[in-house]
C-alpha cells in the first residue's frame, strides 16, 4: 500500500492513527523554531496593560535546543493584547477631546521590583548551575540604589532618635542633681533655724511692717536690716510652717540673736513697740488726730494743722479742693498707724493720705464719676453717716436720707454738723447753737455743709458711694442707750418715733 504524504512531502497520519497527536505537537515546535531561528536568547517582550499597576510584564520564552531560561508556559496572549491596546487608545482619544489629562501608569515600589529579578536570576541560576549556596550570587550584594538609600536613611533615624533619648536622659540627670542640692540646702537651712541655740545680743533693730506687705516684702526688709540670712529660705520656711499670710503690720523691735523661728513667732503675734503706735478712729476730725500726734512728741497740734493746711502732697484726689479751715478733713484715712524715729508731720500726714489712696481704689472712682457727685461732695455725707450712725446695715440707710432730702431740697438739719461749726466734738445742743450760723448749720441752710466734719471710714464711704433706694426722709433713735434709728417716710411716723424716744428718756 502506497504511502500517503502531504503537500509539503510530509508523512501522512489519519486522525485514528496512534501517532497523530506526536505528529500535531511536533509540527507545532517546527512552526515556533522556524519564528524564532533569528535568535538564541530569550526574547523578553514589554507589553502595556492599561489599566493595571506596576512595570510592564516581562514575558520569557524558551527556544529550544538553545541555552537560556528554562522553558515556560507562554504568557504573552496577543490576541488580548491587541483587543486591550485598542481600547487604551481610544480611552485615551476620549481623554484627548475632553481636555482630561491623567496618567494611569503606576509604579511597583523599586525595592518589590529589584527583590523580583535578583529572586528571578537566582531560581535561573540554580537551574542551569550558575548560582552558588556557599558563596552566593556575586551580583546580591550589589544592591538596587533606592535600598541602600531606604536602609541608610533608617539607620539615620535610628540614630537621630538614639542621640535624643540620650539627650533627654543627661537633661532629667542635671534636672535631678540640681534639686537635690536645692532640697538639700533647704533642709539644712530648716534644721539650723530650727535647732539653733537662742544668743540674745542686746542689740535691737526697728522694723517696719507696712500693711497689706507679703511673705516676699518682709523677707526683703529682713534681709536688709541684715536679721535673717536667706530670703528664699525665709519665704519656703514660712509656707511649711504655716506663717504664710499670718504677719501681722507694725513696727517691731527685734534682737539681732532671734532665729528664723521666732522672727516669724513675733511678726505673727503682732506685739509690735507701743510708743510708736498712732492708733486713728473712725470718725476723728483733724483737731483730734493732731492733739493724739502731739501726745506721741512728734509735733505739736498746731504744727500738725498747719502742715496739713500748706503742705504739698502729690495726691490725685487732692486737686481743687476748697479752702477752708481744716483742707485735708475727712482725708486723712482713719488705721493705726506705726511709726519710726525722726518721723516728722509731714510724714504723718502722708501716711494718712497714702491709706486713703489706697482705699479709693478704681471702682469706687468709676462709681464716684457715674454718680453725678464729686468725690468733695461724697467724703462730705460719709463724713456725716460717721458721726449719726454706728451700726454697719444702717450707713446705707442714712445715706439715703441725706440724699433724699437733698432731692426735695429740705435741710439735712443734722445737729452733728452744726456742733462741728461751734469747733465742739460732742455734747448738747441749746436753741442758742441751733440758731447760730456758721457753714456748716445744717439745721439752718439746706443743701451740704462747707466740708467735712470728720474722717470716714470705708464702710462710711461706701454707704455714701451706694446709698440704698428707699422714700426715707426721717430717722430717730429708737430709744436712750441704744445705737439703732427708726427710718420715717413721713412726717407723722417721724413725729410717732420721736416721741417714743423722748418717753424712753424719763425712764
Amino acid at each position: 500500500m502506497e504511502e500517503r504524504k502531504d503537500r509539503d512531502g510530509s508523512r501522512y497520519l489519519p486522525e485514528g492513527n496512534s501517532n497523530y497527536r506526536f505528529s500535531q505537537q511536533e509540527e507545532k515546535r517546527r512552526e515556533m523554531e522556524d519564528q524564532l531561528s533569528h535568535t538564541r536568547y530569550p526574547v523578553r517582550e514589554r507589553t502595556y496593560v492599561p489599566g493595571k499597576g506596576g512595570y510592564p510584564v516581562r514575558e520569557d520564552t524558551y527556544i529550544p535546543g538553545k541555552s537560556g531560561y528554562p522553558a515556560r508556559e507562554e504568557t504573552a496572549y496577543p490576541r488580548r493584547r491587541r483587543i486591550e491596546n485598542a481600547d487604551a487608545e481610544k480611552k485615551q482619544t476620549e481623554r484627548q477631546d475632553t481636555g482630561e489629562e491623567r496618567r494611569y501608569e503606576t509604579r511597583v515600589p523599586r525595592r518589590a521590583q529589584a527583590e523580583s529579578e535578583i529572586k528571578m536570576e537566582r531560581s535561573a541560576q540554580q537551574e542551569f548551575g550558575g548560582w552558588n549556596e556557599e558563596k552566593g550570587n556575586p551580583q546580591r550584594s550589589q544592591r538596587h540604589p533606592s535600598t541602600r538609600g531606604t536602609q541608610k536613611n533608617s539607620a539615620e533615624r535610628k540614630r537621630k532618635r538614639r542621640n535624643q533619648k540620650l539627650f533627654r536622659l543627661i537633661l532629667v540627670l542635671i534636672a535631678a542633681l540640681i534639686i537635690g542640692i536645692l532640697c538639700f540646702r533647704l533642709g539644712e537651712s530648716l534644721m539650723g533655724s530650727s535647732t539653733e541655740e537662742v544668743t540674745l545680743t542686746g542689740e535691737t533693730v526697728m522694723v517696719t511692717i507696712p500693711e497689706g506687705a507679703g511673705t516676699s516684702e518682709i523677707a526683703d526688709i529682713l534681709k536688709e536690716n541684715k536679721l535673717i540670712g536667706s530670703k528664699l529660705s525665709f519665704r519656703i520656711s514660712s509656707r511649711l510652717n504655716g506663717y504664710d499670710g499670718t504677719f501681722k503690720q507694725g513696727t517691731y523691735e527685734i534682737d539681732t540673736g532671734l532665729t528664723q523661728t521666732q522672727i516669724m513667732d513675733l511678726l505673727q503675734s503682732g506685739e509690735v513697740a507701743t510708743d510708736n503706735k498712732l492708733t486713728i478712729p473712725e470718725g476723728y476730725n483733724t483737731r483730734q488726730i493732731a492733739a493724739k500726734v502731739e501726745e506721741l512728741g512728734i509735733c505739736t497740734a498746731a504744727e500738725f494743722i498747719e502742715e496739713a493746711n500748706t503742705g504739698v502732697f502729690e495726691y490725685d484726689f487732692l486737686n481743687d479742693l476748697p479752702d477752708r479751715e481744716y483742707r485735708l478733713e475727712g482725708y486723712l484715712f482713719p488705721d493705726t498707724y506705726f511709726l519710726t524715729e525722726n518721723m516728722t508731720a509731714h510724714d504723718v500726714i502722708d501716711m494718712m493720705l497714702k491709706r486713703f489712696d489706697q482705699m479709693y481704689t478704681t471702682e469706687y472712682q468709676n462709681a464716684v464719676a457715674s454718680s453725678g457727685h464729686t468725690l468733695d461732695e461724697i467724703v462730705i455725707i460719709a463724713s456725716m453717716v460717721e458721726k449719726e450712725i454706728t451700726l454697719d446695715d444702717e450707713r446705707s440707710k442714712a445715706a439715703s436720707v441725706i440724699y433724699n432730702r437733698l432731692e426735695e431740697d429740705m435741710s439735712l438739719g443734722i445737729d452733728a454738723t452744726v456742733l462741728y461749726g461751734l469747733g465742739r466734738d460732742s455734747g448738747s445742743l441749746t436753741q442758742e447753737d441751733l440758731e447760730k450760723d456758721t457753714p456748716y448749720n445744717t439745721r439752718l441752710n439746706k443743701g451740704l455743709p462747707e466740708g467735712p466734719i470728720a474722717n470716714p471710714g470705708e464702710a462710711s464711704f461706701r454707704a455714701a458711694v451706694y446709698p440704698d433706694t428707699t422714700n426715707y426722709l426721717y430717722y430717730v433713735l429708737e430709744a436712750e442707750g441704744q445705737s439703732n434709728h427708726v427710718f420715717c417716710e413721713t412726717y407723722e411716723q417721724f413725729l410717732a418715733a420721736k416721741e417714743t424716744y423722748q418717753a424712753s428718756l424719763s425712764q
